[in-house]
């Protein structure tokens, strides 16, 4: 059914290739994950410039950045799939044109409006463009230490772009002019778009894959959208509008997820692709990696400019080393890959960048550069480096070439959505932490506080590289034979869907404890209450005591539940024990913090505290009935039929 387009793509089919063409292939691809990294950080140190520019007024500034981040996340998978209907070289070259347009007319606007305008089309080009180009990589490099070469390239010219568009949009912006930072993206737009025309080998778009999902695109680009809009927009609406958006958003992915399981057209994220580990285990991967790298780069900007006092071409010449540090990783990786594997590399580049974090986290306001920025700063980008080509080669690996646009769409837009829930979230941790009218000393504490989180990002990462994703040379599903379906053990998924809900809430918990600051404040007044003899020292002191044996609480609870998970995913016979010792844990310590006393009659946390541990708690009851049915008497679902 999709001979001719596997034929055409043979002579890459052994990984490989080194055919001028398949060069010509990796040079245009390196070249537009360039632009679009470029495009993602050159803007930002020119805001302020263009705002007096064009005269935006109060919050309509950050539109310039959310027009194309809700534009380029929310069309993601969209573009993945149209890279595989339309044909991954025809997408490539509208989304350039697309591209290339809207930078000139950004660069041309007279009104605020046109510039927003502009960078919202620059967002429909990337969400062409991205996948596009990531899916005439995999298709072009399946296998072999080519694909390993290939995708280090990749990493490489990520990273380049990354470090280069604060250090572009900063020389720019004070030697040129704002218009500039959008001007620059025209020549690497067109150079791309002529590299693409010759080098990117012409696809024929598969005649029989069936009517297109139609209700499902709708369903899934509105949910996105939806979602990407809650996060961005958060600081300039209410509290109710934001919550009512994400309800939104979760009403439409539950549709869309509907819609994708049952439905006899294409749809549009295969649910072949999610019975892959390897593709769940990277996007899960990749999703916490995009909110810490996406919100350490925010932090370090704000470190170097607001507390260290550089300007924005100083401050961008100081994120060199960081990109010569990714750019080392990745060869790295690309010399390993082929010998370690993939996963190896993403537990060891994880832990690496998680380390670096944490010393990231030691920043303040008397900092220097050498002392708290350039060391941890190559600790981090050798790591993130070590990441970037595994993640997005172990993404794809496996996937019929028939998939390739839709799972890069996938990848890219776990990527878009973990940097914008996470610079949203640890953002406004950091902002908290600083104060409403911050001096140096309290900034440096709150960006110190959002790079420390950044490491737990990282952590959990690491979890998912080493719990997720299969051992070198373990199968992990293949699609790669047209109509098939993965070729992999039989998991028990409403007994995982369960557990996982329960990490969640656990892991929702511990976020909420540190990031609302009503938190900390009830449990000062509760201890006010309880013992009216307390003075101010005593009382922060109880309430930290209090704060520690909850995420100590939590984090074991965590632990906990990843435990049960691995065990469950194996179909252990030990896997109900693991989780029933969970539950009662769980449980008791709920209802002991909900009923414990002092010595003195008064009572110790808040009986709030402990209800709310009863919520895990009864996920975890569901949990343990799934778990006994489905894995302790021998029980699984039964496999389901290809179509």
């Amino acid at each position: 059914m999709f001979g001719n387009t596997q034929t055409r793509s043979s002579p890459s089919r052994t990984g490989t290739s080194t055919t001028p063409r398949a060069g010509l292939t990796l040079a245009t691809v390196g070249l537009v994950q360039l632009l679009v990294s470029l495009d993602l950080s050159v803007v930002n140190l020119g805001l302020p410039r263009i705002a007096d520019g064009l005269g935006f007024v109060g919050p309509g500034l950050t539109w310039v950045v959310h027009a194309y981040a809700l534009a380029f996340g929310g069309l993601l998978l969209l573009g993945g799939k149209l890279a595989d209907r339309l044909g991954r070289r025809r997408l490539l070259l509208g989304g350039l044109a697309l591209f290339a347009l809207a930078s000139l007319a950004g660069g041309l606007a007279t009104a605020p409006w046109h510039l927003v305008a502009a960078r919202a089309a620059q967002g429909v080009g990337a969400a062409a463009l991205a996948p596009a180009a990531l899916a005439v990589l995999t298709v072009t490099f399946p296998t072999g230490p080519a694909r390993v070469r290939a995708f280090g390239v990749w990493s490489a010219m990520n990273a380049a772009g990354g470090a280069l568009g604060v250090l572009v949009g900063g020389v720019l912006t004070e030697h040129a002019g704002w218009r500039w930072v959008m001007w620059v993206n025209v020549p690497l737009a067109l150079g791309a778009l002529l590299l693409a025309a010759r080098g990117v080998r012409r696809d024929r778009p598969d005649p029989a894959g069936g009517r297109p999902d139609v209700a499902g695109a709708l369903l899934g680009t509105a949910g996105v959208t939806s979602l990407v809009l809650a996060v961005v927009g958060a600081a300039q609406r209410s509290s109710t509008a934001t919550f009512g958006l994400l309800a939104l958003a979760a009403v439409l992915l539950t549709l869309f997820t509907v819609i994708e399981r049952t439905t006899a057209r294409d749809p549009l994220v295969p649910p072949a692709l999610l019975r892959l580990r390897t593709v769940v285990g990277a996007n899960a991967f990749n999703l916490f990696l995009g909110a810490a790298m996406a919100s350490a780069f925010y932090f370090l900007s704000l470190y170097l400019q607001d507390v260290l006092g550089h300007g924005p071409t100083r401050a961008g010449l100081m994120f060199l080393p960081f990109a010569l540090g990714v750019v080392g990783g990745a060869a790295v990786a690309g010399r390993l890959g082929a010998r370690v594997g993939s996963r190896t590399l993403l537990v060891a580049g994880g832990l690496a960048t998680a380390l670096g974090f944490l010393w990231f986290g030691r920043v303040g306001a008397d900092g220097t550069f050498l002392v708290d920025v350039l060391g941890p700063s190559v600790l981090t980008s050798v790591g993130f480096g070590l990441c970037l080509g595994p993640v997005v080669s172990t993404a794809t690996v496996g996937v019929a070439a028939r998939h390739s646009g839709a799972a890069s769409g996938l990848l890219s837009t776990s990527r878009q959505l973990g940097a914008s829930v996470g610079l949203a979230g640890l953002g406004s941790v950091a902002a908290t932490r600083a104060g409403a009218s911050p001096d140096p000393t309290s900034l440096a504490a709150g960006l110190a506080l959002g790079l420390t989180l950044c490491a737990l990002l990282l952590g959990l990462a690491v979890l998912v590289a080493a719990l997720v994703l299969p051992r070198a040379g373990t199968p992990a599903g293949d699609t790669s034979d047209e109509g098939s379906t993965p070729v992999q053990k039989h998991t028990p998924r409403a007994a995982l869907a369960a557990l996982w809900t329960g990490f969640g809430i656990t892991c929702a918990a511990l976020v909420v404890l540190h990031t609302v600051a009503a938190v900390p404040d009830r449990l000062a007044a509760h201890v006010r209450l309880a013992y009216p003899a307390y003075d101010s020292a005593s009382v922060d002191r109880t309430v930290g005591a209090w704060m520690t044996v909850l995420t100590i609480t939590g984090a074991l609870g965590l632990v906990g539940w990843l435990l049960a998970i691995w065990t469950t995913r194996r179909g252990s016979p030990r896997a109900p024990w693991w989780v029933a010792g969970l539950f009662v844990v769980g449980t008791g310590l709920a209802a002991y913090l909900a009923t414990v006393r002092d010595t003195s009659g008064d009572t110790g946390l808040p009986q709030a505290v402990g209800a709310a541990g009863l919520l895990p708690s009864a996920v975890g009851l569901v949990a343990l009935v799934l778990v006994w049915r489905q894995v302790g008497t021998g029980r699984q679902e039964p496999a389901r039929q290809p179509a």
